[in-house]
């Protein structure tokens, strides 16, 4: 399958660099107790899980969506195991929001080693894994997983899934529209937008991959699931999941079978 798949948002852990560094500030809600065979420990072995630096369950909801698609495509999943709350992986360095509430308060040398330790290894494993599948097909499609809220204040959001891509970029726009054209011949109940709830040229793990895969077949797409749904583990999650999955099987199958 010429499918990689990513989760920025899903994980839940903590570098042990920072568990184990004294200068690590106690309202960061990270324990410094690490059992020492252990590289990463899970935040919620800590008594401070209930503090802001404790997963929400929409990042989980992102993550199993991204594990069903890449179980059903057949694709590799790269997905960052640390809490985004520590660091966000998916923007680019001069983001503001590159870091945390909290943990852009943190020193000079603390953030270097979210860097070190988090931001850097997830890009270069992403990277190996998309130019590993170009090595062997024509074209990759690079899936990025995660959820939205529901709500912008007091205004609803009219959508189920959000299809994020670069307008720009006439590839990317084709598979979106017939991804959308697949999902709406098995089902009209699923809601799919494009470039919504925000553009697909914003910021983001695809916007960068674009650009370091600049003149190849790289197709960059983010996949936006409403915690309306995507929170919810019913059936509906799981039949939602498998729309967008048997749609998207049904695209790659017949490009391959085309090229063939």
């Amino acid at each position: 399958m010429c499918l990689v798949i990513s989760c920025e948002v899903g994980g839940d852990q903590v570098p042990a660099a920072l568990l184990m560094d004294p200068a690590v500030p106690p309202s960061c809600g990270i324990l410094p107790i690490l059992n020492q065979s252990l590289l990463i420990a899970p935040v919620e072995s800590s008594p401070f899980a209930g503090s802001r630096l404790s997963r929400s369950k929409s990042d989980r909801s992102a993550l199993y969506i991204a594990d069903r698609l890449a179980s059903g495509l057949n694709a590799p999943l790269v997905k960052n195991p640390f809490s985004a709350q520590l660091i966000d992986v998916g923007r680019s360095l001069h983001h503001r929001e590159l870091f945390g509430p909290l943990t852009r308060r943190w020193s000079a040398d603390q953030r270097q080693i979210l860097l070190d330790e988090v931001y850097f290894p997830h890009r270069e494993r992403l990277r190996r894994a998309i130019a590993g599948v170009m090595l062997r097909h024509s074209f990759v499609i690079h899936l990025s997983v995660r959820t939205f809220a529901s709500r912008s204040g007091t205004k609803v959001r009219r959508a189920d899934v959000g299809l994020l891509y670069d307008p720009s970029n006439q590839d990317e726009l084709d598979l979106c529209l017939d991804w959308i054209d697949e999902i709406y011949d098995e089902t009209e109940l699923l809601r799919v937008r494009r470039n919504y709830p925000r553009r697909g040229t914003h910021d983001s793990i695809t916007k960068s991959m674009r650009a370091e895969f600049a003149g190849t077949p790289y197709l960059g797409i983010e996949v936006l699931a409403n915690r309306a749904w995507a929170d919810r583990p019913v059936g509906l999650r799981d039949d939602a999941t498998d729309v967008l999955m048997g749609a998207l099987r049904a695209i790659t199958d017949q490009v391959q079978s085309n090229a063939a």
